[in-house]
């Protein structure tokens, strides 16, 4: 039975499911990067050509060894009493012990599987990788939209200064104020469209695309809300993790591999079949003069030397206890790193909380105070730009808060290999 073969599509349904159609109006749909990933990854084709060498092998293992075809011709002619022997030909097959092609042919399985799971791994790395690059990426296009609202913001603001300038109502310290404020966010846009050169490089080779290729930068990121339990995402991590469906597979191999070294202490077997070419006899005229003699033979070996088969035998016992403690640090590993990315994702919805539901709004109606109070005389220029800095910072702090939830249902999504949440463009903020 081919065990392996259950573990090659998980991902790649991963990266067909979570995402919805791309919609003509929406950024540069994640779902084709996804696509365009699972196609064009150079790490991903590595690890799918390993294990189509994997299942090759197996066809390889667990097969007799060729038969040896012997010819001999005499060049001086054995005289015997029933003619002189010319020629002799002979084929030998070799034949192990009983059971050891199958423990052969399950132990090419184990490693097919183990092939198997490890792409299964890699694909759900380069998802991951992915969605996180795609994330960054949008929350680089947000922050950016977020900058150029604020540099409007400011120019607004400078006009109200010159316009209360002349009017006398503020100096010209105001207005200087204003334009240092609005050079500093001219130069935090510049420094972010910096940021999408080496970010489009990256994500450029994730996708096997050419690094120069220009890619349309999203103002939008995903809402990514988790639709299960926390408890029963740690279930479903331990029941579909690659790397403990790896450790499983590396146990059952030792396991084969220690019943065959147990085969080692009995003898294999070969068999052979022999014929020599006789003339007919020179002298005389005996009743077999003439006739070609047939040899059957079986040799068999004598496994004297058992150390090296104990040997054998514990290298296999320790690959067990070694690869079982394996599984059981992967296990805690695993459930580690569950309970971590479920932390971020909760300080994630926190933050989010806090500046939607609070701090913006808040901040919102003290900007406006603030230019009404300045506009009155009653506010200085440092409490409108204090209040100006408090917006701009809460809304980034907002995208990083639904950057950083998103890049934490990646990972978690990683670990458990299934979707958790909708991906989908009609879920953007």
């Amino acid at each position: 039975m081919k065990k392996y073969t259950r573990f090659i599509p998980c991902s790649f349904i991963l990266a067909l499911l979570i995402t919805g159609p791309c919609l003509a109006d929406q950024p540069p749909s994640l779902a084709n990067y996804l696509e365009q990933a699972m196609v064009g990854n150079d790490t991903l084709q590595a690890a799918r050509a390993q294990f189509r060498a994997s299942t090759e092998r197996v066809r390889q293992a667990g097969v007799l060894p060729d038969p040896k075809l012997n010819v001999q011709y005499y060049l001086v002619p054995i005289e015997t009493r029933t003619g002189p022997q010319n020629a002799a030909v002979g084929i030998n097959q070799s034949i192990p012990w009983f059971n050891k092609l199958s423990l052969l042919r399950e132990l090419s399985d184990h490693e097919a599987a183990i092939a198997g799971v490890k792409l299964a791994a890699v694909e759900l790395d380069v998802v991951r990788q992915v969605k996180e690059a795609y994330v960054e990426y949008g929350y680089l296009g947000r922050s950016r939209q977020t900058v150029s609202d604020n540099i409007e913001l400011l120019r607004y603001l400078e006009g109200v200064a010159r316009s209360q300038y002349t009017s006398s109502k503020s100096t010209y310290f105001d207005i200087l104020k204003i334009q240092i404020e609005l050079a500093k966010s001219e130069e935090k846009d510049f420094s972010l469209v910096d940021q999408a050169g080496p970010l489009r490089v990256y994500i450029n080779s994730l996708l096997g695309s050419e690094p120069e290729r220009a890619r349309a930068i999203p103002t939008v990121l995903p809402k990514a809300i988790l639709h299960k339990g926390e408890d029963e995402i740690l279930t479903i991590a331990l029941e579909n993790a690659p790397i403990l469906h790896e450790a499983q597979e590396r146990i059952a191999r030792a396991r084969t591999g220690r019943e065959l070294a147990e085969k080692d202490f009995y003898p294999d077997f070969n068999f052979s079949l022999k014929t020599i070419f006789t003339g007919s006899a020179e002298f005389g005229a005996p009743e077999d003069s003439g006739k070609d003699p047939v040899i059957a033979g079986m040799t068999v070996n004598l496994p004297l030397f058992r150390d090296r088969r104990h040997g054998k035998v514990a290298e296999q016992e320790a690959a067990i206890s070694s690869a079982q403690s394996f599984h059981r640090q992967q296990t805690r590993q695993i459930a580690a790193e569950i309970e971590r990315f479920l932390y971020a994702y909760r300080e994630a919805g926190r933050r989010i909380a806090l500046y939607r539901d609070d701090l913006l709004p808040k901040t919102k109606q003290q900007l406006e105070v603030a230019i009404n109070g300045f506009q009155s005389g009653q506010l200085s220029i440092l409490e409108l730009i204090d209040a100006e800095q408090n917006l701009l910072n809460f809304e980034l702090a907002e995208s990083r808060a639904i950057a950083d939830r998103a890049l934490a249902v990646a990972r978690l999504e990683s670990r458990a290999a299934v979707t958790l949440a909708d991906w989908g463009n009609k879920n953007w903020e």
